[in-house]
C-alpha cells in the first residue's frame, strides 16, 4: 500500500491509509469528479492496493454513494456506513501498472456511473 500511497501522492491526491488500511485500501480524499453525470461532485474513493502493483484493483469504493445497492455489482463496502463498492475490472494491467492508470480507471467507472 505504500507504493500507491506514494504514486498517488505525487499525481497531488490527499491519500488516507488509516480508514481502509485492515481492508487493503488506499483512500483518495476529496477526489474531485470531473467527467459524467456526477461532474461537480466530490467523493472519497478507495483504492484496493495491498499488492499494488502486481495485482490490479477489482472495484472501486466510493463515498458517498452514487447508486442504488445490489444492481449493476454495485453493493455496501465494508470501508462502512455510507461506502459502496463498485465491481469494475481495469483492464491493460500488463501494460501500465501506474497510480495514473488506476486514476483513468477510476474516472472510466465514474463516466459510465
Amino acid at each position: 500500500m505504500e507504493r500507491l500511497t506514494e504514486e498517488l501522492m505525487k499525481l497531488g491526491y490527499t491519500v488516507d491509509t488509516a480508514v481502509g488500511r485492515q481492508h487493503g485500501v488506499v483512500v483518495i480524499r476529496s477526489f474531485p469528479v470531473q467527467i459524467g453525470r456526477h461532474a461537480g461532485k466530490v467523493l472519497d474513493v478507495g483504492i484496493p492496493g495491498n499488492d499494488f502493483p502486481f495485482t490490479p484493483p477489482a472495484g472501486v469504493h466510493f463515498r458517498p454513494e452514487l447508486a442504488p445497492n445490489g444492481a449493476n455489482n454495485v453493493n455496501p463496502s465494508p470501508l462502512g456506513p455510507g461506502w459502496q463498492y463498485w465491481s469494475r475490472r481495469l483492464t491493460d494491467w500488463r501494460i501500465d501498472r501506474s497510480a495514473r492508470h488506476i486514476i483513468s480507471y477510476v474516472n472510466k467507472v465514474l463516466l459510465d456511473a
